[in-house]
């Protein structure tokens, strides 16, 4: 433990090089339609030049972007329109993800002649634990371990991790990398996905999913559980990322005549469980990488012994060290409601395990396709989420991310009847009804800015920040301009977006996100440069 003199002469030598190195998909299942998708665009655009560092004083400076007020539409060279026609109507947004092709990860650690990351002040404890501050007073509210935590939950844009994958990296970059991940256990929807991690199940998994359950006590924040009822079904996770992590915890459920199972790290046997025990009662196997060895861990496995039920909830790795960790859970479909479905003693374990400092809610896309929403309803239960939440994490800062523009497709619920409804987008707004041989107009959902600016009021009575994702779009057609933009920026549902639609609006994201964290007065730790 730094004593306070160290500390105080340690903060001063950082604070003095304090830099700044600044660096300029699924949703919804729209209940049940096939949608068209837009073809992947190289991933060669992720390596970014880097730009020079802005001095300590500018920091403070930086004002939250985007600007709340309208439409704003993004200048960025390179994306002309797209005269090309939309993809094959049978290429669904799963083909998205069957189909991209990703780069590893990189780690953002300084290396020799870069720049280091950006640097705050140390903070001690006393032996109660509590923060003490380097001017000997108590810190309240400050971060936990000498590390920002940052835990999104959200519908289909967050659960397949490439909207926060590229938030987590920027952050990352800035910060540096805190290497916490949350993982769903096996492969329980073709939406879901880490960007940490490769995630493969064998045969012989089954899964539940809580927005398909009345059985709430069994959920966790992961949302899914993987069953097996065979001996050798397992699961297996590979790093993304070239540098592995130090220590990990599988979560499982035990219930009478519950199976074995056992955690293997790289091959080795790490231990094994006896899930033999009282109904949905959690047990978790903790492990650390062998040894004496830092960032080890590349490779997990979960693997049943036995033919009795095993179940697992969830995987949590972490790496030693300081920075940010960017958590990440989503659920494809959902609206906010499904985070009232958890039950209070479970989501109360799973905040208390991962301590988040910041708390992202990105939902609103399910919410605004429901033409038969009632707003008022839906603004009381999303304050309801945001208390519950608080009570649990009275320190944690909540962020709402708006919903981005969409467009409905003509469909079995809304058919192509060549209506003038929505707003009028020139050619870019209309397809053909072979039916009927006329042309229809894909139409805004009437709800969408109505559950946005329900967003929007929520925050300012609540006290949290709100970041409209429409205001990077050129409205009020952004979803269709966006789909005929080159490269495309939006799939060709007009719900979902590319890997370079997601990339543009994670870094507007992240450029929002980083004076908010700049800007926390209890920010009291020096990231680490590991």
């Amino acid at each position: 433990m730094l004593q306070p003199r160290g500390i105080v002469i340690g903060a001063i030598v950082l604070l003095g090089a304090m830099t700044l190195a600044d660096v300029s998909l699924m949703s919804p299942n729209m209940r049940g339609q096939d949608r068209p998708a837009a073809k992947v665009a190289s991933e060669q655009s992720r390596a970014e030049k880097r730009q020079d560092p802005a001095p300590p004083s500018a920091l403070r400076r930086l004002p939250p972007w985007p600007p709340v007020a309208g439409h704003v539409a993004p200048v960025e060279p390179g994306i002309v329109a797209n005269a090309a026609p939309p993809l094959a109507s049978n290429m669904t947004f799963s083909t998205l993800l069957s189909k991209a092709v990703f780069a590893p990860p990189r780690h953002f650690s300084p290396q020799p002649g870069e720049l280091p990351y950006r640097t705050f002040e140390f903070a001690a404890r006393d032996v109660q634990n509590a923060e003490i501050g380097i001017d000997g007073t108590l810190v309240h509210g400050s971060f936990a371990g000498h590390r920002l935590t940052i835990l999104q939950l959200g519908d289909s844009h967050t659960a397949a991790d490439f909207f926060t994958g590229r938030v987590r990296e920027r952050l990352q970059e800035v910060y540096g990398n805190g290497g916490a991940g949350y993982i769903v256990p096996g492969v329980p929807h073709p939406g879901v996905r880490s960007a940490l991690f490769k995630d493969e199940a064998s045969d012989g998994w089954n899964y539940e999913a809580l927005q398909k359950s009345s059985e709430n006590r069994r959920f966790y924040l992961s949302g899914f559980n993987a069953i097996a009822h065979h001996a050798g079904a397992v699961i297996n996770l590979t790093a993304r990322d070239a540098m592995g992590y130090d220590s990990l915890k599988v979560a499982f459920l035990k219930q009478p005549g519950g199976g074995h199972a056992q955690v293997l790290i790289d091959g080795a046997l790490s231990g094994e469980i006896d899930l033999d025990g009282a109904s949905d009662e959690r047990a978790i196997l903790s492990a650390r990488a062998p040894g004496a060895s830092q960032h080890a861990i590349r490779d997990i496995a979960v693997r049943s012994t036995s033919d009795a039920p095993v179940t697992v909830t969830g995987i949590h790795v972490e790496r030693d060290g300081d920075g940010v960790s960017y958590l990440s859970l989503g659920f494809p479909g959902a609206t906010v409601q499904v985070l009232q479905k958890l039950a209070m003693a479970n989501l109360s374990d799973d905040m208390r395990r991962l301590s988040p400092d910041i708390i992202v809610l990105a939902f609103g896309t399910n919410e605004g396709f429901n033409d038969a929403l009632d707003i008022g309803a839906y603004s009381a239960e999303y304050e309801r989420v945001i208390g519950k939440l608080k009570s649990l994490q009275p320190n944690a800062h909540i962020v709402l991310i708006g919903p981005p523009d969409g467009a409905r497709l003509p469909g079995a619920a809304h058919p192509c009847a060549g209506g003038a409804t929505g707003h009028d987008c020139g050619e870019l707004q209309h397809v053909a009804d072979t039916a009927n041989g006329s042309h229809c107009r894909f139409e805004t959902p009437p709800k969408l800015a109505q559950v946005r600016e329900a967003q929007r009021a929520i925050a300012e009575r609540t006290g949290a920040a709100f970041w409209d994702w429409s205001a990077i779009m050129p409205g009020p057609c952004g979803a269709q301009t966006w789909a005929a933009a080159t490269p495309a920026l939006m799939a060709h549902d007009y719900v979902h977006m590319t890997l370079d639609g997601y990339k543009l609006s994670a870094d507007k994201f992240a450029d929002f996100l980083i004076p908010l964290i700049d800007d926390r007065q209890s920010l009291k730790h020096v990231v680490s440069y590991n």
